[in-house]
């Protein structure tokens, strides 16, 4: 249980501080929480492998975002910063640990998915210089689909690749 706890306490700082401190302060915060992740509280090779398919799928799924236009970057660029790259390899140290209790709980993780992903896009542009487009409802309601989707999917991922205890 207290690793359970450690487990989202970081992961909710690293990301506010990922958030507020932008790419040069991310990329190794990101770096250094995922090492001691790995080293200290997961016992499986394949999380590195887990952690590696949610950045491309989460690197995908911004990069959707911001070529529709959905999310906007201020710079107008077709990428996503590395800081919102970074993020997904934080979340990813999240699916076998603080939110394992999700594995067996599918409604609960589309559900919950679906307005805490939205959630954290828009809590996200609140902290940067990102913005959604307008109308902003319309936007939530689309990233809240696409959550609906990629956590349980990301949970599915996590239960495939990693052995059970």
């Amino acid at each position: 249980m207290k690793n359970t706890i450690y487990n989202a306490l970081v992961f909710n700082v690293a990301w506010l501080v990922c958030i507020l401190g932008g790419s040069t302060i991310a990329v190794p915060v990101a770096v250094l929480v995922i090492t001691i992740h790995l080293k200290f509280f997961s016992n499986h090779k394949q999380e590195i492998l887990l952690i590696a398919s949610v950045v491309i799928i989460g690197f995908g799924l911004d990069n959707m975002l911001i070529r529709t236009g959905l999310l906007i970057a201020p710079d107008n660029s077709l990428w996503p910063p590395l800081w919102l790259i970074s993020l997904w390899g934080l979340f990813a140290t999240t699916l076998n640990h603080s939110m394992k209790w999700f594995h067996n709980h599918v409604v609960v993780s589309v559900v919950l998915g679906g307005i805490a992903g939205t959630m954290t896009y828009l809590a996200g542009t609140r902290l940067t210089d990102f913005s959604l487009k307008q109308p902003l409802l319309t936007t939530l309601v689309v990233i809240f689909l696409l959550w609906c989707f990629i956590f349980p999917a990301c949970l599915f991922f996590t239960k495939k690749l990693l052995p059970k205890p």
